[in-house]
């Protein structure tokens, strides 16, 4: 009996060391979208891009509105935002390609209401956003930190754990706290 207890304890040990020395396998997934998010930055040439707040911005087209987005404001969206593999997660196009409706987003919004949408969680998005003007185009990559990071939402939304977000946006109309307070 004294044998088996032996052998099931140095089972138990090497069974703990070997799951020890294993690599996490968050670390892996994140390890893997670093590596792929730096191909993909390198092969698209946008590594001058990468701004303070962690995204990669670069403006496409700049509108004629002087009008900057800031916090608080309430922006009127048009915009595609994908997976580095090119899946569609969020989109205000139809299959065709064409916008009718703009999706109404409010930048750094606090409100449990507003926050509850899965767009308005990207981070990213919100410093993005900070960058434009109104009628302005821009192309943005955002790394799974400022987006949904370690939040499997495969089943939810088609976003997998550390994934890293492309996002093309344009802003249609945006409306200032003070015309929102005096609505």
């Amino acid at each position: 009996m004294k044998q088996y207890l032996y052998i099931l304890g140095f089972i138990i040990v090497f069974s703990g060391l070997y799951t020890s020395c294993k690599k996490n396998t968050l670390d892996a997934l994140h390890e893997d979208e670093v590596i792929a998010l730096d191909n993909y930055v390198k092969s698209k040439e946008l590594t001058d891009y990468k701004d303070a707040s962690g995204i990669y911005f670069k403006d496409s087209i700049l509108g004629t509105d002087t009008t900057k987005v800031r916090s608080g404001f309430k922006v009127y969206l048009y915009f595609k935002i994908t997976l580095l593999d090119g899946t569609v997660i969020f989109s205000t196009e139809d299959k065709y390609g064409h916008n009718y409706e703009a999706y109404d987003f409010y930048v750094d919004a606090t409100d449990a209401k507003i926050t509850v949408a899965y767009v308005q969680q990207i981070a990213g998005l919100h410093s993005g956003l900070k960058k434009m003007h109104v009628g302005d185009t821009a192309f943005m990559v955002i790394p799974s930190e400022y987006a949904y990071k370690a939040v499997d939402n495969t089943s939810i939304i088609g976003v997998p754990r550390f994934s890293t977000l492309l996002a093309t946006v344009y802003v249609k109309k945006g409306i200032s706290p003070a015309e929102l307070a005096a609505q």
